[in-house]
């Protein structure tokens, strides 16, 4: 007979054996940066649709879906086929963003950003 030959008395020890093994490989892959496959966890962002991204922004639905295609600050969205998706980070983030400054601009930031989207100077100078 073999000597490796597993009786059935000792298999709870071989079993036992095995799991700390496998609980060692598992945590050397979590320090190397690989994920452990045992671990289903949740993504860290939340996908928010449309009347709860409304609530969100404190706007209508119409309102937010003209937001979308807002040329200069569109409120970002996601679009799978006929849904649209948002995430709700991104909804405070975009609306952080659209904070009023404590001071008014200056004057010369004022001009430059009239100007900038200008192709060139007109011929009778800026009537500003």
């Amino acid at each position: 007979m073999n000597s490796n030959t597993i009786t059935f008395d000792q298999l709870p020890h071989v079993v036992g054996g095995l799991s700390e093994k496998l609980d060692r490989v598992l945590e050397l892959l979590e320090k190397v940066g690989f994920a452990n496959p045992f671990n289903h966890h949740k993504p860290k962002r939340r996908i928010v649709y449309a009347k709860e991204a409304c609530t969100i922004i404190g706007k209508s639905l119409s309102s937010l879906y003209r937001g979308i295609k807002a040329p200069y600050d569109p409120i970002p969205s996601y679009k799978r086929g006929k849904l649209l998706y948002f995430y709700e980070d991104e909804l405070y983030a975009w609306i952080e963003g659209g904070r009023k400054y404590d001071t008014a601009p200056s004057l010369a930031d004022h001009t430059n950003a009239i100007t900038s989207g200008m192709k060139r100077r007109p011929r009778g100078g800026y009537n500003i």
